[in-house]
């Protein structure tokens, strides 16, 4: 179940993007508009990858960007799926970047969670963001 917390990470998450060039293309309000910016509430959902959805999808240039907002890490058990799912994509021989953003008590959680999934090189490159 998506949370308001969750809604509004993901609208902050939008936010930032935008001011780093990247415009958002797609995002998943799950119905609770009233937490997103209005340029946000009209706008299609995601498409699957891997059997997963995430939250925004943006492009800058010719390259795509995607963003999970997460409100846990453990005991949530889409995360790992989630992370290899989004990582996993190149666009024009580029990484695809995805960005998380979480609360800030989450941080040292998640880098773990990324160094166990083989994914913390990503990170340290910046093609995994992690937003706090």
């Amino acid at each position: 179940m998506t949370s308001e917390e969750h809604q509004r990470l993901l609208n902050l998450l939008a936010n930032t993007l935008e001011s780093q060039g990247v415009k958002i293309t797609h995002m998943d309000i799950a119905g609770m508009p009233q937490f997103f910016d209005e340029k946000y509430r009209n706008l299609p959902m995601p498409s699957e990858r891997d059997g997963h959805i995430p939250d925004l999808e943006g492009m800058k240039g010719a390259l795509r960007y995607f963003g999970e907002a997460k409100v846990k890490i453990k005991g949530d058990p889409d995360v790992d799926a989630q992370i290899r799912a989004f990582t996993n994509r190149e666009m024009n021989g580029k990484d695809i970047p995805l960005h998380i953003v979480i609360p800030k008590k989450l941080k040292k959680e998640l880098e773990g969670r990324l160094y166990k999934l083989g994914l913390y090189d990503k990170y340290k490159k910046g093609i995994i963001k992690v937003w706090s």
